[in-house]
């Protein structure tokens, strides 16, 4: 996965906060298409290793690794939903007799999940395990 950014911040370890603007996949060519109906885009700041001394306000060039970035995605976005579903199962089948036990089991598990998100992702930036890799100065 290769994406265009613009460094905003340099961080300690060799490390660089970039501004990376996202478009959806149609490319916005609304003029053509029109399906969406705007221009709308999402700005995102990631961090990357900075391997090539790029500096503040810089366009670069980024990779990242693309099963890397997929297993995270699975993380954040999966696994909490996966949760939810057993702790539901598991709260409806211990306490039958209790309406909600479903519910907030599920609830807790979602819960879990998602702080167990936080922390593998805190935990990742504090051992320098980005998924990014600025590769060139545009």
């Amino acid at each position: 996965m290769t994406q265009q950014g613009t460094i905003k911040k340099l961080l300690p370890g060799g490390m660089a906060e970039i501004e990376v603007t996202r478009r959806s996949a149609c490319g916005h060519d609304c003029a053509k298409c029109g399906g969406c109906g705007g221009l709308e885009t999402q700005t995102l700041y990631v961090t990357a290793r900075n391997r090539a001394q790029a500096q503040v306000g810089e366009r670069v060039l980024i990779e990242g690794e693309t099963g890397q970035v997929l297993g995270l995605a699975v993380l954040v976005y999966v696994l909490p939903i996966v949760l939810f579903f057993v702790g539901y199962a598991l709260g409806s089948v211990l306490l039958p007799e209790t309406a909600a036990a479903g519910a907030a089991g599920g609830g807790l598990l979602f819960v879990l999940g998602i702080l167990g998100a936080i922390w593998y992702s805190r935990r990742m930036k504090a051992k320098n395990q980005v998924p990014y890799e600025i590769t060139k100065k545009l």
